[in-house]
């Protein structure tokens, strides 16, 4: 057995471990799934380099020091945090299996179709890229991103457009869906339900993508293709907007029933939302098979879908030493010392608070601490009570910094991965390209702060 599938079949048993450690939480089982968590981090950890292994090293190594001297049973605890962040893990790393269904299904070619009639528009291209990502994003993830650009990368659209639409369109959806990791830590940090956030998080979300075309607006003149297509590349397109539009739908609806599923489901059992993901995840392309009979395709696509996540090493890490420091932290006088810090700003001025939170958050991303490691620490030592709002609209200031400082970082996984697709600076795209779509977002929520604390 090599060792990509070893290491594959390794992660994939974890989180279908921990799914039925959920239902079944045997003592037994506790222990199997604490031996696939430190085998798959210690497998993982070997192929991290430079700043993120000495981050996740660091923080590893820290927690099992405060857990040795602070804890009655550092053993157990240890166990424990390694497990702390695994439904997370679990949710990025099962919810790519979603986009088995829409490849098989020919649905990603009816977006390159669009995109090659609007590729000499610039404002319709923005439109459509941004849109697009927005529509996918929340079921695939950061691979949507890559997804996309595959398809328009022969096309004569320039990086520009490129640039601002990826990271706009696909943050749009880290401030609502459920699929995404900043969503769902930060509510289960902060007690938020999910049905009660997810109106206020599209409404925002949705500003966000007509702040994001309204400002490209102002610079779309000067932003056209290298050059006209022949007539002859658009011969026999026009009888085919109907079947592309069918797929576009296909997916919003497919979207739209997920969501339901998931508001009804959680709202019935009860279950974490995390858990209803994970569980989502694993089902839908079964069903999809099933349904269909399409059981050689998703053999075929499950071979890729398990490459995929045989590369997730950084994620992996972060994840689990993430975890693993945050559980040993509780209760202890660092702790105490950060709920002190962030109280005192939050007493003194609302928007003083948050402003503090984005500068944390932007800080510590900027010397290569993820935000999946600041933010649950920040968000578990503040209580929505105390700081005078709801669960739900905290839990929306620490995603909105989650996704602002996304943008702005060129040590983030999405700056990363649209640097690399256009061949440019992660500073170019985060300030340059994007810097006054961040700004006046902070502007929108510093306003929007300001009318709350009125009543």
């Amino acid at each position: 057995m090599s060792v990509l599938t070893w290491k594959s079949g390794a992660i994939l048993a974890m989180c279908l471990f921990y799914l039925i450690y959920f239902f079944f939480p045997f003592p037994a089982l506790f222990y199997v799934l604490s031996g696939f968590c430190l085998a798959v981090y210690f497998s993982s950890v070997l192929n991290v380099k430079g700043v993120a292994r000495f981050i996740t090293l660091t923080l590893f190594l820290l927690a099992l020091l405060i857990n040795w001297n602070t804890k009655d049973a550092p053993f157990e605890i240890g166990l424990e945090g390694i497990q702390q962040n695994l439904p997370l893990l679990a949710l990025i790393s099962l919810v790519p299996m979603l986009s088995i269904p829409l490849k098989a299904g020919g649905y990603f070619h009816s977006i390159k179709h669009f995109m090659r009639k609007w590729e000499d528009q610039p404002r319709l291209a923005f439109f459509g890229l941004s849109s697009f990502l927005a529509l996918i994003s929340p079921i695939l993830n950061m691979g949507s991103v890559k997804i996309v650009h595959e398809m328009v990368d022969k096309l004569r659209i320039n990086p520009m457009i490129l640039g601002k639409s990826y990271l706009i369109g696909f943050t749009s959806s880290m401030l609502w869906s459920p699929y995404f990791a900043s969503v769902a830590i930060v509510l289960h940090e902060v007690g938020g339900r999910f049905n009660q956030y997810i109106v206020l998080g599209m409404a925002v979300a949705l500003l966000q993508l007509i702040i994001g075309n309204l400002l490209f607006l102002r610079s779309s003149k000067k932003l056209y293709g290298n050059g006209k297509r022949g007539k002859e590349d658009l011969t026999g397109e026009v009888e085919d907007d109907q079947v592309h539009r069918g797929n576009l739908l296909k997916i919003l609806c497919m979207l739209v029933v997920m969501i339901f599923s998931l508001l009804i489901l959680e709202h019935v059992t009860r279950i974490s939302m995390l858990t209803l993901v994970s569980l989502i995840a694993v089902f839908v392309p079964l069903l999809w098979a099933a349904v269909l009979n399409q059981w050689k395709v998703l053999a075929t696509e499950f071979e890729g879908y398990l490459r995929k996540i045989s590369h997730m090493d950084h994620e992996i890490t972060l994840f689990l030493s993430a975890g693993l420091f945050g559980l040993a932290i509780r209760n202890t006088v660092f702790a105490d010392q950060l709920q002190s810090f962030l109280m005192g700003f939050a007493e003194q001025s609302l928007l003083l608070f948050v402003l503090i939170i984005f500068l944390v958050v932007l800080f510590f991303a900027f010397i290569g601490v993820h935000q999946i490691v600041v933010i649950p620490i920040l968000a578990s030592q503040v209580s929505a009570s105390s700081v005078g709002m709801s669960p739900e609209f905290l839990a929306l200031i620490f995603i909105m910094s989650w996704s602002i400082t996304a943008v702005l970082c060129p040590l983030n996984a999405i700056n990363i991965i649209v640097s690399n697709c256009l061949e440019r600076n992660g500073f170019t795209i985060g300030f340059r390209w994007n810097g006054t779509y961040v700004m006046s977002l902070v502007s929108i929520l510093i306003v929007a702060l300001t009318v709350y604390g009125l009543f």
